[in-house]
């Protein structure tokens, strides 16, 4: 939904206890996080649950009702921009995608790429390397900093898919090589940031690294991954990242994403001393402890 200040207005409240996000449209009916296959009623087996649910909704409800304001997070949307196309933003997250394989690659030589698409709101890449830390991003975002402000100009390169191979090959790169026979044409488009780094990508891309704000692009996660999403094969390092135009988008988004995660019904149930969630319920489904 376009608006003329590029963002999506958010009315933030609650919905039985469920976080909902009213975008100026009638709201769809709240969905619990019921397992498939279980019904509500195998969630709240008996009073003292179901009164414990009911004391979280009237606690929340109640804040709600003694805030004088109208709570509203403004949250930026890649579907519309003052300046950029929809392909534009496209771009730029690729692009984004492609300047932090660089930095990992740079920081991390023997690391192995894989791929590094644009999703909603940003990009990731998986990479075969050793597990990362919250410092490991850091670096990364150091790194990919310091491409992005040598500007460094990037170039488009038609080859054939045995030249494709070739340089493949003389780089070790196992992952791209599967990929390369997959596809299908011979003639294969490759990209370079600088002579440093090139990647196989259909493109198209910016003229240069310097097209991207480093204020308006951060990090945020990483995560285990099977390459090709099948549990037979090798798990990966996925690094998922957020791109926007500003900086100002940048932290909205944040803040939206800080907002939603306080209003967690299963964060506040804790602070609430309603339940508690174990580290076991991660692998005994049900197991919460609730209190009377």
């Amino acid at each position: 939904m376009a608006t003329a200040s590029a963002s999506l207005l958010l009315s933030v409240h609650r919905t039985r206890g469920f976080f909902h996000a009213d975008v100026r449209r009638p709201a769809a009916a709240a969905t619990s996080r019921v397992p498939a296959g279980k019904s509500a009623s195998s969630l709240f087996s008996d009073s003292v649950t179901v009164a414990a649910h009911r004391a979280l909704v009237q606690e929340e409800d109640k804040n709600l009702r003694e805030d004088p304001t109208d709570e509203r997070v403004v949250l930026p949307t890649n579907d519309s921009s003052e300046k950029l196309l929809p392909f534009e933003i496209e771009i730029r997250n690729v692009m984004c995608a492609h300047v932090m394989a660089m930095a990992v690659q740079k920081l991390f030589p023997h690391s192995k790429v894989t791929i590094g698409p644009w999703i909603d709101n940003g990009f990731y890449y998986d990479f075969d390397m050793e597990s990362l830390t919250d410092r490991d991003l850091k670096r990364i975002k150091k790194e990919m900093d310091q491409i992005i402000k040598r500007n460094l100009p990037v170039l488009r390169e038609e080859v054939s898919k045995e030249e494709a191979q070739n340089r493949i090959l003389a780089i070790n790169e196992p992952y791209k090589l599967e990929i390369l026979e997959s596809i299908k044409d011979d003639s294969i488009t490759i990209y370079h940031i600088g002579d440093e780094w090139w990647d196989l990508c259909t493109g198209p891309h910016v003229d240069s690294t310097g097209f991207i704000d480093t204020k308006a692009v951060e990090l945020e996660s990483v995560a285990g991954a099977y390459w090709r999403g099948d549990e037979n094969n090798k798990m990966l390092q996925r690094i998922y990242g957020t791109a926007w135009e500003t900086e100002e988008q940048l932290k909205a988004y944040f803040k939206f994403k800080e907002e939603a995660k306080r209003r967690d019904h299963r964060r506040l149930g804790q602070d609430l001393d309603l339940f508690s969630i174990q580290v076991f319920y991660l692998i005994i489904p049900f197991s919460q402890s609730l209190f009377p």
